[in-house]
């Protein structure tokens, strides 16, 4: 695929008239061998050069003329794609653009729509979702099977109306330019600055010296363009940063509209230059990473900053008449840095080159600074990364030292480059750097308030923030916290956001690195662990895995050296260094700290003198519905998603998922889409060029590939004992049972819609179905599960029992455990009367299941502080169960589910069962249960109907063979094959049994 970077022009001359609106004016060398698309014009996808965003396919005129690569675009396109001219793309020709096959246009109420865009016969025209469709008043909400693509004679249209407003978009008033002698005045200025996200770098976003505001917002303050200010923080209290809170030089600048593509969301689009105007409050500012926290900006909240101009002095008169210059700072003649240690890098390497191409450019330097220099395009610095992604760190310098030309004034800054500056490098230093989560632009991920996290990293840094003051404090020891939550939950993310809001480094150790042979090995690479931690001070020491130290190599005993180490190095660590003569010394803490965190998926792992090392603990707690809802909000916030797709209604059928369930579901559900498309529009396969021609057209997730991906980590789940999931049993599913079903749904359903109701706390969590076995139990229990909207949590009695002392009851607690993740949940125990039978009475001589029934005692006492776990269970004896169990508060709803004897309720179970067969008109479900016995459960007449099946079978088998009927047919049931199936079947029930059932009804609701 030929590309090429070309340069952004605006259309001045106007287009032949022949050629459709929207269309650009490609300017290109002879002999570039662009040709447009087979019986249509050349379309070509373009993109930003620095970006591997979603593209934009554009109609281009192709003009050969010599010079580079030029694209010139209208204004109006120009504004709309938020690019702006000057500006290098990418550009590459689209061979066979993809054909729309269905189009849902938006008009406005009132007006009548015109007729199909397109012209004659066999023409198309480009249309892209979210956009206008060209020649009409009609907005694209939705295409099939692309997001952008030609819409012909053979796409199916459909028009719905717009509402929400009359659809038209007004765009704003432009400013009129003021007038310098009244705008350009001296004085202070206050504007409150935000730390910068990386994801808005782009351009000019580089330099660390710039203040970023709206075009609004630089007229307010009375500012040219690319002046420099001098900046500093207000009255309010600092964060406790570690840099001076003195003034520092700033290049104001506007930051222009990045490039968001138009194919994202569906609505109705703003310009970007638009949208990037509201992200602006009045008088609000960005600030990159470095500049905000050499003013001592809080990371998350921002600071009210004071704004001068320049060579101004306060209270100076103002000067009359016109200034043509605008004051400049001076440059260093000498500039003195030093490396900061951070595990990030090595601080023993040569890093000249690095340098002098950062100093091309001239920077602003001032005394005490922190200088971000980024590594992007040097693979050197990729090797030895221990992330499992590729990530480009950025080097941080300290200035120690700037000396200022002979025969120049003092001044707050200096700016440095290869030209007027000799620079020299020193020793390594310690410092807290400016840093983001990831430098990946994905906002989740380099979030300093990850959504669904962000209470916890609050928590951590309320926690951590103390001892990052004065060391002088009551504060003693390291701050250590235990960090524990499910696998997947995104502990590695919450610590990430904690150490950017505080500043600080990370230094991350696996555990599993840390094991060694003997206990005195495990003991002296725990010593160097955090003897190399303070090497990066101020850090966070990152134990992952904490569990895994502390065991016997059997995993079973503990090893108490190792446990022993820990807790000295946690709760009374002084730094030990060692004299020439291996002599140890003992010296006093630096100044600046190591904070450890250690993290575990496994709390009861962990040895519990190792636990009482820490000295906080937080657990963090599988998502709530609102947190699963902003969390995938946050991570699908660039994807293009269809317009059925309900974030809400996904985060429902997620319960009990984390932070790596999500990221699985988006992975399986951009899968599931790649093969709906090619099987539905290549279904002979795709060659590369039409795979690369479809990629840069784009295409939707649609609500069927998160279907097929939550089906997949379902099962995936299902695999683990007692996981939980959605059925889907419904009402219709079952027959009959009406009074059941009415009991349950007080039960369940109705502390779920009135919850304020249900207030005082007096609500019924335990449900017991009893009765004869086929009587359709487990199918009840999954029809309320899937009504409801809950999750369905199925555990058999046998399978929790275990033959190792203890594990049975940890099956048990596992169980209530996955309830509440997962919560509102259905905890549906079968078979009950095998796990919790009669205490004392069970004859196993270790007393297995006595301990089991009074683990599931506790478990039930506790459900109160839980609103949303229901349990149900099942048996077929009833007066086997320990009496315990039916007391109130645990299970004290029972429901007898007994046997059909009457005919309507009987014909009900039928019809349900038989609702999905192709029954021949002659079949009279009554007269079938008039040849049937009186006395019949639910599971008899699944029988039966699944003996009429098997006649139906073999008689269409037969047929086949001797030719009367083909396989294409439907099967079809007869009256033949109901009468045959009725003449052999047995009731499961007799009637002695049933009777006996019968007493022991009798016996509980007495």
């Amino acid at each position: 695929m030929a590309t090429a970077v070309a340069v952004l022009r605006s259309l001045e001359a106007p287009l032949p008239q022949d050629l459709p609106p929207g269309t650009g004016l490609m300017v290109a060398p002879a002999g570039w061998g662009w040709a447009a698309a087979p019986g249509g014009p050349l379309v070509l996808a373009v993109r930003p050069a620095e970006s591997e965003a979603q593209p934009v396919l554009l109609c281009a005129a192709l003009q050969e003329a010599p010079g580079g690569p030029e694209l010139r675009l209208g204004r109006t396109l120009l504004k709309q794609l938020g690019l702006a001219p000057g500006r290098r793309v990418r550009v590459w020709p689209v061979r066979r653009p993809p054909v729309l096959g269905w189009v849902l246009l938006g008009a406005v109420a009132g007006r009548a729509p015109p007729p199909r865009p397109g012209g004659g016969a066999g023409s198309a025209v480009l249309v892209r979702r979210g956009e206008s469709l060209p020649g009409s008043g009609l907005l694209v909400l939705e295409a099939r099977p692309a997001l952008q693509g030609l819409l012909g004679p053979g796409t199916r249209l459909a028009i719905t109306e717009l509402r929400g407003g009359n659809g038209e978009r007004k765009e704003p008033t432009p400013l009129m330019p003021p007038l310098v002698s009244g705008w350009a005045c001296p004085g202070e200025r206050w504007v409150r600055a935000k730390r910068r996200a990386p994801a808005l770098r782009g351009g000019e976003g580089a330099q660390g010296e710039t203040l970023w505001v709206s075009r609004g917002c630089l007229r307010s303050l009375g500012l040219f363009q690319g002046e420099w200010v001098l900046v500093s923080r207000g009255n309010e209290e600092g964060p406790g940063g570690y840099p001076g809170n003195g003034p520092h030089l700033a290049a104001v600048r506007t930051l222009e509209p990045p490039w968001d593509s138009p194919l994202r969301d569906p609505e109705p689009r703003r310009t970007a230059a638009a949208a990037l105007e509201e992200t602006f409050l009045q008088g609000e500012a960005l600030a990159p990473a470095a500049l905000a926290f050499n003013l001592s900006c809080d990371p998350l909240e921002g600071s009210l900053l004071k704004i001068q101009r320049y060579g101004e002095t306060t209270g100076a008169e103002e000067v009359k008449g016109s200034r043509s210059m605008l004051s400049v700072p001076p440059f260093a003649k000498e500039l003195h840095i030093e490396i900061v240690s951070s595990p990030a890098y090595s601080t023993t390497e040569v890093y000249d080159q690095i340098l002098y191409q950062h100093f091309q450019t001239p920077r602003l330097v001032q005394v005490e600074d922190i200088l971000c220099v980024p590594t992007a395009g040097h693979p050197e610095f990729l090797e030895g990364n221990s992330e499992k992604f590729l990530r480009w760190p950025e080097l941080y310098f300290k200035v120690k030292k700037i000396i200022a030309a002979e025969g120049r004034d003092q001044s707050v800054g200096y700016l440095a480059d290869t030209q007027n500056t000799s620079l020299f490098l020193g020793g390594s230093t310690n410092s807290a750097v400016p840093s983001f989560p990831s430098q990946n632009t994905h906002g989740f991920w380099s979030s300093l308030s990850p959504a669904g996290l962000c209470d916890v990293v609050k928590q951590l840094c309320d926690i951590l923030g103390p001892y990052l003051h004065s060391r002088e404090t009551l504060l003693s020891g390291t701050g250590s916290v235990l960090l524990s939550g499910p696998s997947g939950i995104g502990k590695m993310t919450v610590v990430r956001a904690a150490c950017s809001r505080l500043n600080l480094h990370l230094f991350k150790v696996d555990c599993v690195s840390l094991c060694g042979d003997t206990s005195g090995s495990t003991e002296a690479k725990l010593h160097a662990a955090f003897s190399q931690a303070e090497v990066y001070s101020p850090c966070i020491l990152l134990l992952k895995d904490i569990e895994l130290l502390g065991r016997e190599r059997d995993g079973i005993g503990e090893d108490s050296r190792v446990i022993l180490a820990i807790r000295h190095l946690l709760l009374d660590r002084e730094a030990d260094t060692s004299d020439g003569f291996g002599v140890s010394t003992c010296v006093t803490l630096s100044s600046y700290p190591v904070l450890v965190v250690g993290t575990t998926s496994r709390l009861g792992d962990v040895p519990a003198d190792l636990q009482t090392g820490f000295l906080h603990e937080v657990k963090m707690e599988a998502p709530s519905e609102e947190q699963r809802k902003a969390i995938l909000g946050m991570l699908a916030e660039g994807l293009p998603l269809g317009r059925e797709v309900s974030l809400s209604k996904l985060a429902r059928q997620s319960a009990g998922f984390v932070l790596g369930d999500f990221c699985g579901l988006l992975s399986h559900s951009s899968r599931a889409a790649c093969t709906r498309i090619q099987n539905s529009s290549f279904p002979g396969g795709l060659t590369k060029e039409e795979e690369q021609d479809f990629c840069a057209a784009g295409f939707p997730l649609l609500a069927e590939d998160f279907s097929v991906a939550l089906d997949k980590l379902h099962d995936a789940h299902s695999q683990a004992v007692g996981a939980p999931k959605i059925p889907s049993v419904f009402w219709q599913d079952v027959g009959g049972l009406q009074d059941v079903k009415k009991e349950i749904l007080d039960t369940i359903q109705l502390p779920l819609e009135h919850p304020e109701l249900l207030s005082l706390g007096l609500r019924r969590s335990g449900l017991l179905l009893y009765g004869p076995p086929g009587t359709g139990k487990t199918l009840l229990a999954k029809a309320v599960a899937t009504e409801c909207t809950m999750t369905f949590l199925s555990v058999k009695g046998p399978e929790l029992i275990n033959m190792y002392v203890g594990q049975s009851e940890e099956n048990v607690r596992e169980v209530f455990a996955r309830a509440q993740a997962a919560a509102p949940c259905i905890i549906f125990f079968d078979e009950l009367d095998s796990l919790a039978p009669n205490r004392g009475r069970s004859g196993d001589s270790g007393g297995v299941m006595d301990r089991v029934v009074s683990q599931l005692l506790a478990e039930l006492d506790g459900l109160h502080s839980s609103q949303d776990v229901f349990v149900i269970g099942a048996t077929n004896r009833p007066d086997l169960l320990d009496p315990a169990l039916l007391r109130p508060g645990r299970f004290d709803k029972l429901v007898y589910v007994g046997v059909n004897e009457d005919r309507d309720s009987q014909l009900r179970v039928l019809g349900a069962i038989t609702r999905k067969f192709k029954l021949d008109p002659s079949v009279s479900l009554l007269s079938v249960l008039d040849k049937c016995p009186a006395q019949l459960t639910g599971a008899d007449l699944y029988a039966l109907c699944s003996d009429a099946m098997m006649f139906a079978i073999k008689r269409k088998v037969e047929w086949i063979e001797e030719g009367l009927d083909t396989e294409s047919s439907e099967l079809l049931l007869t009256m033949d094959d109901f009468v045959q199936a009725a003449e052999k079947l047995q009731p499961s029930v007799s009637e002695p049994e049933l009777l006996r059932y019968k007493l022991i009804r009798q016996r509980f609701t007495a």
